[in-house]
């Protein structure tokens, strides 16, 4: 009987020693040293928020904070609205080729996002293969340039993070009863009423879960910002690795990370606030 009583305890030991020693103590130092003062990049014990004044006061770090905001909220849109309609075809779809039309649908995971990411740049650059193909139709007579951009870092993390979306929405789906759409049918309402006013409420917490983990992973991605965007387009994580790497300015570098940290992290909070009352609603 003892030993029945401790087995929860034992099962949750090596989950939570993992997460002790990987997140919670490395988290903690990052936090800790944001607030020491560093002289000549070594830092001298000195609890101070110098750190975060200087980047918040700013204009080039105050840039990398709102790009990193406006690059996952971006994503995070354009990957809802194109993963929906693909997770609803995908889940209603009584083809004899519906396994493999999934599994296509999610094959980007096989592939690194560096290895996509360097496709998109391909693609993007100003002599890509868009730049080509409009100048050999006579679209432009100058090749576009697209590259570093914003732009080109939404779209290159919109695909790699597609599969995600598609994911999240599929199991939203599932979960739904297809007996309520065919009350409200039956009671009249047409295939796009009851789609607006049945299907698409029940599956918001797909719709908000989807758009969550895009933000999340897109936020912080540091790769394809890198690739697609340059000094003019720095993100948070590509800021990090410069005060890290490249200045030695661990308490700067800290600083960000925990600016990157809490901000995401009281963003999913609020949102996750935001669905829990709609959905008591």
């Amino acid at each position: 009987m003892k030993a029945r009583r401790l087995t929860p305890y034992i099962l949750i030991v090596v989950p939570a020693t993992f997460l002790l020693a990987f997140f919670v103590i490395p988290s903690a130092v990052l936090l800790s040293m944001s607030v020491v003062q560093s002289e000549d990049t070594i830092p001298t014990g000195n609890l101070t928020l110098d750190n975060y004044a200087t980047l918040l006061s700013n204009r080039l770090y105050l840039s990398a904070i709102l790009r990193s905001f406006i690059i996952g909220v971006a994503s995070g849109v354009i990957v809802v609205v194109l993963a929906y309609p693909l997770a609803y075809f995908l889940v209603r779809t009584t083809s004899r080729w519906k396994n493999l039309l999934i599994a296509l649908s999610l094959a980007p995971l096989l592939a690194s996002v560096i290895v996509r990411t360097y496709g998109w740049w391909v693609v993007l650059n100003r002599e890509g293969a868009l730049n080509v193909a409009l100048r050999s139709l006579g679209a432009i007579d100058q090749p576009l340039i697209m590259l570093p951009s914003t732009s080109a870092i939404v779209i290159g993390l919109a695909h790699a993070l597609l599969p995600y979306g598609v994911l999240t929405i599929m199991a939203s789906l599932n979960g739904l009863n297809p007996n309520l759409e065919r009350a409200a049918m039956s009671l009249g309402a047409g295939r796009v009423r009851t789609f607006l006013a049945v299907t698409l409420p029940l599956t918001a917490p797909g719709i908000l879960g989807g758009f969550l983990l895009t933000f999340a992973i897109a936020m912080s991605a540091y790769a394809t910002p890198a690739i697609l965007g340059g000094p003019t387009t720095e993100v948070m994580a590509t800021m990090i690795r410069r005060f890290m790497l490249e200045l030695l300015d661990w308490s700067l570098g800290s600083a960000m990370g925990a600016i990157l940290l809490v901000s995401a992290m009281i963003l999913l909070l609020l949102t996750s606030a935001l669905g829990n009352r709609q959905r008591e609603s």
